[in-house]
């Protein structure tokens, strides 16, 4: 972080003691270590800020990007049933229409998949 070496270093000692003294120097490097952990804590506190931000920004850009795709307006949805009328050929409304796999086994699929190779299907 700091180039220096271990003459600047020497130097940077020896004016300590010298402007605060040694007897008061202790006192002076404590405070010195708690004004730094001060600082290093609002850095963090300040990094950790901008990170949510930067978090809450880019879940908005996503779901405005997935609206854009899906071409949906966030504001007077219509809700409107899937299933309409003509879909339902004549079925009861409550009750779905049931597809053909629901009517057959698993093993009669395999059956079924080994007549038709064969070409003698049912």
């Amino acid at each position: 972080m700091f180039d220096i070496g271990m003459f600047e270093m020497f130097v940077i000692v020896v004016l300590a003691i010298i402007v605060v003294g040694p007897r008061d120097l202790p006192k002076m490097l404590r405070t010195a270590g708690q004004m730094v952990r001060k600082i290093k804590a609002l850095g963090q506190e300040f990094q950790t800020g901008i990170k949510q931000i930067a978090d809450e920004v880019e879940l908005e850009e996503v779901t405005r990007k997935l609206n854009e795709a899906g071409n949906i307006p966030m504001e007077n949805v219509e809700r409107r049933p899937d299933i309409t009328d003509d879909d339902l050929d004549g079925q009861d409304a409550e009750t779905p229409a049931s597809s053909p796999s629901d009517d057959v086994s698993g093993e009669e699929v395999g059956q079924l998949e080994s007549d038709k190779a064969k070409g003698t299907t049912p």
